[in-house]
């Protein structure tokens, strides 16, 4: 393996990059190389092999003296990848990264520096671009917050720089939540226990837009499933914030239900210009016929 971290007056300041890869091997030598142009060098690689197939463990293999500590399990998930990967960390501060994303340059220093100088925050995060290709498609901006406010909007990155005391606090991601957001759980549960979270304003986090990602996967087949886990499982927070709740549960369905009749009267003009179509020729030629002679 590689050796790529510097000890520093007894691993103070370490960071520990987790970096679960599932079959993402064509992406995974970028979001590594993110990492080892970072400005901060004090800093140890950890890959969770998750169970992947042979042309990515092929890769892992090529990529050897990049990464200080490869861990090969069989496939269980996000969940249990990053909590193995932690569990294995020398580091003081944890950065998850997923295998088909990247850092930009100046992300680790920035964010070690705020956490140096404030012991209330645990977490730092950032914007984020969405890209396809080569080309930037969209962005994600952080909204930071209280337990209140995350029980609403993930307002943090699943990529985000952390104290490892932190992931301590609330016992690591939840390992039952195998179909995605974990790490809206963890953001919730972080911020219930008291530690603040620092939004830099700044893009500096790249996120790779993919049909078949898990997010996706989780927005289409496990959303609601995973929103009524989240909400009963933060039933506490919910409760003491229940005026606010109410609230904005009732103006998301006011704003669906606005959405589905602009949609339904968007149709339904389409239809009828469809329907009419035929008519309006034949009468159209019936004019014509009417006034040649």
């Amino acid at each position: 393996m590689g050796n790529s971290f510097l000890i520093d007056n007894g691993m103070k300041g370490l960071v520990s990059i987790i970096i679960p890869c599932y079959n993402d091997g064509r992406y995974i030598e970028q979001a590594i190389q993110s990492i080892l142009n970072q400005t901060y060098s004090n800093r140890e690689i950890i890959v969770i092999d998750d169970g992947s197939d042979n042309e990515t463990k092929n890769i892992l293999r090529e990529l050897d003296q990049k990464i200080d500590l490869l861990i090969t399990q069989e496939n269980q998930g996000t969940s249990v990848a990053r909590n193995t990967g932690i569990s294995s960390a020398n580091g003081e501060f944890i950065l998850p990264l997923d295998a088909d994303d990247f850092f930009e340059p100046d992300f680790i220093e920035k964010s070690i520096n705020i956490l140096e100088n404030d012991a209330k925050v645990g977490l730092v995060t950032c914007h984020a671009h969405i890209f396809q290709g080569e080309n930037i498609s969209g962005e994600i901006i952080s909204m930071g917050g209280e337990a209140k406010d995350m029980l609403i909007r993930n307002g943090v990155l699943a990529n985000s720089l952390f104290r490892k005391k932190v992931w301590e606090d609330v016992l690591g991601y939840d390992e039952k939540m195998v179909n995605g957001y974990e790490d809206w759980d963890f953001n919730i549960s972080i911020t219930k226990k008291g530690w603040q979270v620092y939004v830099i304003d700044e893009f500096l986090f790249n996120y790779r837009l993919k049909k078949n990602s898990r997010n996706t996967f989780a927005n289409f087949s496990h959303k609601y499933d995973l929103l009524t886990y989240i909400n009963l499982k933060h039933q506490d927070t919910f409760v003491n914030n229940y005026s606010e709740n109410i609230q904005n549960l009732f103006s998301q369905m006011e704003k669906i239900e606005k959405e589905k009749i602009r949609i339904e009267n968007s149709l339904s003009n389409r239809l009828g210009m469809v329907i009419l179509k035929p008519i309006r020729l034949i009468r159209s030629i019936l004019n014509k016929n009417s006034t040649s002679y």
